[in-house]
């Protein structure tokens, strides 16, 4: 018995950890999809204002730099359950980004893989402020 309680314990834990926690991270075509098939979800760039500024942004996108998430919580959605789609530059940061939200309780992350710049590259709309 007493060596089945370790093993007890991991199954018990294990389905209580991240099963209704997702953070996908995906290539600029699924991104695409996701925003198209989740009018309502929120799209967050956690890049800095002067890169927002500089290389634009995705429409109807929203500026919280991945260093200020904690502190901006109370822009994000009240819905932790809420579908996020974020990007930054080049995948780095918002991959710190995710990791940030999945900390404070947000449970439904889409990441964009290839950033801004993996968008751009490949032909998709930006818009300039």
């Amino acid at each position: 018995m007493s060596r089945l309680l370790p093993l007890l314990m991991i199954v018990l834990l294990s389905g209580c950890i991240s099963d209704a926690t997702m953070w996908e991270r995906v290539g600029v075509g699924a991104f695409d999809d996701a925003l198209e098939d989740n009018p309502d979800g929120f799209l967050l760039d956690v890049r800095t204002q002067a890169e927002w500024e500089q290389d634009g942004h995705l429409e109807n996108a929203t500026l919280i730099p991945h260093t200020e998430l904690e502190s901006r919580e109370s822009e994000l959605p009240s819905d932790k359950d809420a579908l996020i789609l974020l990007y930054c530059r080049s995948g780095n940061r918002s991959q710190d980004a995710a990791q940030t939200l999945l900390d404070m309780g947000f449970t439904n992350l889409l990441e964009l893989e290839t950033g801004i710049n993996g968008w751009k590259d490949a032909g998709m709309p930006v818009v300039y402020p």
